[in-house]
C-alpha cells in the first residue's frame, strides 16, 4: 500500500557525485561511481522514477566496505518487486 509521505528533497546528478565522492575510500571505487553515475544519468529519460532512485540505490551499494557485503547475493534488488506486489 502507498504511503503518503513528505517527498525526497530535489538533487542534482552534482549533488549525488559529491556524496559518492565524499563517501568513496579510494580512487578505484570514485571511478566506479563516477562511471555508473554517468551510464544511469544517459539512462535516465528512459527509466521511471522508481527505477532511476533502484539504480542510485544499487550505486551506492558498490561503496560498501567489503567487510559490510551481506553473506548472500543482492541480484533481488535489481530485479525489483516480484510481479503482481506492489512496492
Amino acid at each position: 500500500m502507498p504511503h503518503t509521505a513528505i517527498k525526497l528533497p530535489q538533487s542534482t546528478w552534482g549533488d549525488l557525485e559529491a556524496i559518492f565522492d565524499s563517501l568513496a575510500e579510494d580512487r578505484q571505487q570514485k571511478e566506479t561511481v563516477h562511471h555508473l553515475l554517468q551510464v544511469t544519468r544517459e539512462m535516465s529519460p528512459y527509466l521511471t522514477k522508481l527505477d532511476l532512485l533502484r539504480e542510485i540505490i544499487c550505486i551506492a551499494l558498490v561503496l560498501l566496505p567489503a567487510h559490510a557485503q551481506p553473506p548472500q547475493p543482492w541480484g533481488w534488488l535489481a530485479q525489483g518487486p516480484p510481479l503482481g506486489e506492489d512496492c
